[in-house]
Parts: structure tokens; sequence; C-alpha cells
């Protein structure tokens, strides 16, 4: 599911050639549609509608190595999200989705080699779909915690994000056997049936954190997998090396800090002492370097909002102060002023058109 979170503010305009610069977290794994077209096709929605929806080239799902622009996965989501059935269509994704990345984790050794493995390759799947693994200690028992940042945009939409924790649990399974998870936590707010969440993971659910969060016993780490292979994991490993080497270079730095924007978004305005320090460097470092690359931590965080905004107005569920608060922006004011900086018209003048 996914960000998607290289989204844009205030600042200097960044020139069009910067808006369609190809990255890879511009796109995702024509896998990921594949499954998830399968997925809710098996809950009953119609695979009509959702390619109309999709609006892409069905042949490209036909591989899935190829790439998906990000706005089409976000605009079958946005289809999907009209009924309750995210939690349904993450129970059927599992590994699958996650194209060679997936087949090559469940013939590894070991799951904690398999989550090791599809972390180093994340930005195949793309770099901000996939949970980063955590241990955390626990009076009752060690947790292993899989979690991640939700960008604004899927957030809004909610159903992505119990189908991801429901995915998480169902990749588990398929790793592990019988795993279960410990408790759940959502960066949302207390739906009206959140009784169903807890009946469907059988734990603990919190509602309202900073970001999606699913845990399960620490021990889970170390079992073995049933399908371990270890020639067969070469062959995949090396497949996976070669769509990671084929991804569309970007600069790392910049690339680091539109991620590290992205997430702290939805926590309101980014400061550049904050990314300074989620990088490891100082706040001075972190503006020479981006001013040596011609580019500041203004004009990041403009392009980041001005995409985010793009993204979040085409979902007439929200209204333009919604989203302006969902970029950050403390008063909406703020945001309709940077928006027509931006574009030319303000946000209701855009939707509109």
């Amino acid at each position: 599911m996914a960000d998607s979170a290289n989204l844009v503010a205030e600042g200097a305009t960044p020139p069009a050639s910067t808006a369609m610069t190809p990255r890879a977290s511009h796109s995702v794994l024509a896998a990921m549609d594949a499954a998830l077209l399968d997925a809710a096709a098996a809950c009953g929605v119609p695979r009509d509608a959702m390619l109309a929806a999709w609006g892409g080239d069905a042949a490209v799902l036909d591989d899935p190595d190829a790439r998906v622009p990000l706005a089409q996965h976000l605009a079958l989501w946005t289809f999907l999200s009209r009924e309750p059935r995210g939690l349904e269509i993450g129970e059927r994704l599992g590994v699958a989705g996650m194209g060679v990345v997936g087949y090559a984790m469940q013939h590894g050794a070991s799951v904690r080699e398999a989550l090791e493995w599809l972390d180093r390759f994340r930005a195949v799947v793309h770099p901000e779909v996939v949970p980063s693994l955590e241990t955390r200690a626990h009076p009752d028992g060690d947790l292993m915690v899989l979690a991640r940042p939700v960008p604004p945009p899927f957030a809004a939409l909610r159903e992505p994000v119990y189908a991801q924790a429901a995915a998480i649990v169902s990749v588990l399974r398929a790793l592990a056997g019988d795993a279960r998870a410990r408790f759940v936590a959502y960066p949302l707010p207390r739906p009206a049936d959140a009784a169903r969440h807890e009946a469907w993971f059988g734990a603990p659910v919190a509602w309202g954190g900073p970001r999606l969060e699913v845990a399960f016993d620490a021990r889970l780490l170390d079992r073995p997998l049933q399908r371990a292979d270890p020639r067969l994991f070469g062959y995949l490993a090396a497949r996976a090396a070669e769509l990671l080497a084929r991804l569309p270079a970007a600069d790392d730095l910049a690339s680091r800090v539109r991620h590290e924007l992205g997430a702290l978004l939805a926590q309101g305005e980014p400061r550049a002492g904050q990314v300074a320090a989620r990088l490891a460097m100082s706040d001075r470092t972190l503006h020479r370097r981006l001013r040596a690359l011609g580019t500041s931590f203004a004009a990041l965080l403009a392009e980041v909002r001005r995409e985010r905004a793009l993204l979040l107005l085409g979902d007439r569920r929200l209204t333009c102060s919604e989203v302006g608060f969902l970029l950050g922006y403390a008063e909406p004011a703020t945001f309709f002023r940077a928006f027509k900086r931006w574009t030319g018209v303000t946000p209701q003048v855009h939707r509109r058109g």
C-alpha cells in the first residue's frame, strides 16, 4: 500500500522537469497491483470496474517485474475504499504482491533472514510500502514489530492501512505457519466498527498512533522456513538484484530527505533540524550538502507538499482545509496561498477544473 510519500512545499516552485523525474518512489511493482486486483476480485469486486478506475494498460500486469505509476495504484485504492473491504483484501495478498522479492523470501533459511531480505530490496516493491523490522522488550515476552509511517493519501482512505495490517499477518503466516499478532496499532482515529478489527486479529488494537505497527512474538524470528531452498533462493535473489539495479537513479540525499519529509508531514510542519537528526547529520551539514546539489530544504518540502496536495485533492471526501492539515499546515489560508503559488489557482478552482 503505500506512499507515495514524495509529494511537495513552499519555497520556489520546482521546474516541471523536477516533478516528472522518474524515481523508484513514484512507481510500484506491477505484481503489487496484479495481486491487489486478484484479492479484490476474490472479495466480489468486479474486475472490469477496478481496471477502469485503475486507468492503465492491463497488459502491463502480465509482467510482474514491470512498474506501475504510484498515482494509478492510489486510484485503484480510492475505488476499492468505497466499501469496507480492507481486512478481507489484505488477508488475500500474501507474498505474491511483492513479486520476485516475495517469492525469494519464502526460500530463505529463517523468518529473520526473510524479513532482512525484504528490507534490503524494499525499493523493488516500493521504498515506503515495506515496513521496518524492530525488536522490543516486553514484560510478557520480547516482541518483533513491523512498522511504517502511512502517507496521508492512504491514511485518508483508511482501507489500504487495514489491508496492509492484514497482509503483514498473512505474510508471517505464510512464512512461519502459526503466527498470531500480539497487538496492532493504527495511525487512524478510532472508527465505529473498532471491535471488528479486534475480532479479526484476535489481539488488542490501538488507534491514533503515529504509524502502523503489527507486533508478534520475537521468537518467530528464529523459526526455520518450511520451504527453505538455498538454490532456489539464490536464483530468485539474483533476479531481484537485477530489478534493483534497473530502478531509475535518484540523488541519494535528496531522496532520503523527501522520504523523511513524507513521514513527518503527518505530524505537522517538518523542520530541517528534525530531518537532519533522522539522517544522523547536523542542520548545517544538511543545508550545505543540499546547496551543493543545487536544491534546498524549502524546495524539497515544496516538492513533497505540491505532489501530495495534487493527490489528496483528488479525494473529494476531504475538504480543502483538511488537505492543508494533512500537509502540515496549521492554517488553511497558508495552504491556499502556497497552492496558488505552485499552480496559479486556488485548491477549490483546481478541484472544480
